[in-house]
C-alpha cells in the first residue's frame, strides 16, 4: 500500500487542507508522532495501558484531553497529534492508532478507498462561520460585490459556502478566493481582507487579537438548521476496524468516558482547559472564548447516519471526489 500514499495525497490535497485544523493556527507547533510499535494487523499496543487517540487540532481535542488527564480512568488514552495528511494516513495504514479524529469527508474517502476505518461517533457539528470586519455585513446578501476567502479549494468550507450562495442566487455576485488558514488569519488581522469562512476554535484566536472588530456574520450551523431542521455534522472519531474486532469492551468504556468529558467541556465545568489549549496552539482564554461558538454533541455513528448522509449528499453533488465519488457503505458506520 506504500504506493497509495502518493495517490491519496494527489487526489485529496486540494480539499483536505480545509479540513485539518492542524494548519489553522499559525502558532501551532508540531505534535508528537512517535510510533508505539503496534502490530499493523491487530493494532495491539505495546503498552496496553495507553490507547492512542490520533487527532488534528480540532474541537474534539477538548473532551479527549479531559479523558486523557483522568488518572483513575478505566481506559487510559494517550492523545497524539497529526499535523500532515501523510502522518495520519501512515498511522492508519500501520494500525498503531486505534482511534483517529478526522473530518467526516476524510474518513469517508479513506473508507471508500479501502482503508480499515469506521466511524465511531460524530462529535463536532457546525462550528464554522463567515466572519467579517465590516459591521454592516450580517447575511450573505450583504456580501454582493465582495470577495470571501475560504481555506483550501474544494474543501468543506468552500463547498458549503458555494451551496449557501447558490440557494440564495448569489453565486455570481459574491467571489470566492482560496488560501491557507494561517494566511487568511494574518490578512484579517492586518485588515487586508474583510471577509472569510473559518472554523472554531481558530476564530477564538482571532477574536483575542481583533476584539469587537471581528464578528460572525453567518453561522453555518444555523443556516443548515434553517434548511434541514437538523445540525450540520463536521467531524468525529473513527476506529481502526481490525483493532475494534477484539476490543469492544475498551470501545464501550471509551465512549462512556468521552461522553462524560464532552458534557464537562460544554457546560464549562472543566477545571482546566490548559492541556487542550496547548494541543490546539491557543491560549486558555482564547479557547474559553471559542467554546460557546463550538457545537460539541455526541451521537454514535448509527444514530448520526441520516444527518451524515444528508451532508455527504451535498458533497457528492458539488465535489464528489471529496468523499471518494460515492456514499460510504453500511460498514462505514461502526456498530458495537
Amino acid at each position: 500500500m506504500g504506493g497509495s500514499l502518493a495517490f491519496y495525497r494527489r487526489a485529496w490535497m486540494k480539499w483536505f487542507m480545509a479540513l485539518s485544523v492542524c494548519i489553522l493556527v499559525a502558532a501551532c507547533s508540531p505534535g508528537g508522532t512517535e510510533k508505539s510499535g503496534e502490530n499493523a494487523t491487530t493494532g495491539n499496543v505495546a503498552n496496553p495501558d495507553r490507547i492512542v487517540l490520533l487527532s488534528p487540532r480540532v474541537p474534539a481535542i477538548i473532551p479527549a484531553m479531559l479523558v486523557a488527564e483522568q488518572p483513575d480512568a478505566q481506559v487510559k488514552i494517550k492523545v497524539e497529534m497529526w499535523d500532515t495528511f501523510e502522518q495520519m494516513l501512515a498511522r492508519v495504514q500501520q494500525g498503531d492508532a486505534p482511534f483517529v479524529v478526522a473530518a467526516l469527508s476524510v474518513g469517508a474517502n479513506m473508507h471508500v478507498k479501502g482503508l480499515p476505518i469506521q466511524l465511531l461517533e460524530v462529535d463536532t457539528w457546525g462550528s464554522m462561520y463567515l466572519v467579517s470586519l465590516d459591521s454592516n455585513v450580517h447575511k450573505l446578501a450583504d456580501l454582493q460585490g465582495e470577495t470571501v476567502y475560504v481555506p483550501g479549494q474544494e474543501g468543506p468550507a468552500e463547498i458549503l459556502t458555494r451551496f449557501l450562495l447558490e440557494r440564495e442566487g448569489l453565486e455570481k455576485s459574491v467571489k470566492l478566493a482560496s488560501g491557507t488558514v494561517p494566511d487568511i488569519m494574518q490578512q484579517l488581522t492586518a485588515g487586508k481582507i474583510r471577509h472569510a469562512v473559518l472554523p472554531e476554535p481558530v476564530i477564538g484566536g482571532l477574536r483575542e487579537k481583533l476584539g469587537d472588530k471581528l464578528h460572525e456574520a453567518v453561522d453555518f450551523q444555523q443556516a443548515w438548521r434553517g434548511i434541514y431542521g437538523e445540525d450540520l455534522p463536521q467531524s468525529g472519531i473513527f476506529v481502526h476496524s481490525e483493532w475494534a474486532k477484539n476490543h469492544k469492551g475498551e470501545i464501550a468504556q471509551f465512549r462512556k468516558l468521552y461522553q462524560e468529558a464532552m458534557i464537562h467541556a460544554v457546560d464549562g465545568s472543566a477545571n482546566s482547559l490548559k492541556p487542550a489549549a496547548e494541543k490546539l496552539g491557543l491560549s486558555e482564554q482564547a479557547l474559553r472564548m471559542a467554546l460557546p461558538k463550538i457545537t460539541l454533541t455526541y451521537k454514535d455513528a448509527v444514530e448520526a447516519r441520516p444527518e451524515v448522509e444528508r451532508y455527504f449528499d451535498i458533497l457528492l453533488k458539488l465535489a464528489p471526489d471529496s468523499i471518494g465519488g460515492k456514499l460510504p457503505d453500511e460498514d462505514f458506520y461502526y456498530r458495537l
